[in-house]
């Protein structure tokens, strides 16, 4: 399995020595903003393929550029409803032109048909250019929910985000609700107080019982999206995206061990019948 981390992972350090960085700890991909707001960061999205390209990592999802207090607008008529689906658009065709597998969006708003209508258009530019269009469960996932109720499309699909399942639906197994819908991940930790966006190793996510989840559901690239809200001060660079990707390799194996324990309880149950 791939596994992959955000371009900027809580460290302000030079682009392409972080890009540099992230190939030698061993990640195969990485997943990025398109929000022009970050270039400052990371330099703009061109500049991040080319950096990637030279060091051989994989583009893996994009993330689409948004403000929370506009996601509302999405489901209302209006200039700003408008904007939002022109930059969805905007955002897939970016992702076709450079190579993303996915574009994750968040949705959050009144649920009505204005909403709907606008994904239905948005999507006819996700089938034209085969970029799948991947709603991602947040703080409140009223909109998520009602998207995949009222909305069936092959393009129309599912990221999960581990952190935000811990800390705002706890009580919700929408891994397992959406799972086969998934295409991308959003993995990170967190103590369940708050959306820290850290290391296994500073939270209390089981990450056993997730493995045993996404065993279940076609294998995805294991991103990582890092902005180390909540860990130890003393931690470099160098130690964090080394600790990512053990965190990375040691889930693989958990993965791979309950495909293999479904796998033969499949098996079973066909030759007794």
């Amino acid at each position: 399995m791939n596994k992959g981390i955000s371009i900027y992972f809580g460290f302000d350090s030079d682009i392409e020595e972080r890009v540099k960085k992230i190939k030698k700890a061993g990640f195969d991909a990485i997943i990025t903003n398109a929000d022009p707001r970050f270039n400052n960061q990371n330099g703009d999205i061109k500049k991040q393929v080319k950096l990637c390209k030279k060091y051989g990592l994989k583009l893996s999802s994009l993330h689409a550029r948004y403000l929370n207090n506009e996601l509302k607008y999405f489901f209302e008529n209006g200039k700003i409803g408008d904007k939002l689906e022109k930059n969805l658009i905007r955002d897939i065709k970016i992702a076709h032109k450079y190579g993303f597998k996915c574009v994750v969006a968040h949705m959050d708003g009144e649920n009505n048909y204005i909403g709907i209508e606008r994904l239905k258009r948005v999507l006819v530019y996700a089938r034209k250019y085969k970029i799948p269009l991947a709603i991602e469960n947040i703080n409140n996932n009223n909109s998520l929910d009602y998207i995949f109720e009222n909305l069936e499309d092959e393009y129309l699909k599912f990221c999960f985000d581990s952190g935000h399942q811990h800390t705002f639906s706890p009580n919700r197994d929408i891994l397992n609700e959406y799972g086969e819908k998934l295409v991308t991940l959003h993995l990170h930790d967190n103590d369940g107080t708050a959306d820290q966006h850290t290391l296994n190793q500073f939270g209390n996510i089981d990450w056993d019982d997730l493995a045993k989840s996404l065993a279940k559901y076609n294998p995805v690239s294991l991103d990582y999206e890092l902005l180390l809200y909540s860990m130890p001060s003393n931690i470099t660079e160098d130690e964090a995206l080394k600790l990512c990707y053990q965190n990375a390799c040691e889930l693989e194996e958990k993965i791979k061990k309950y495909k293999t324990e479904y796998l033969k309880k499949f098996y079973e149950k066909i030759h007794n019948q």
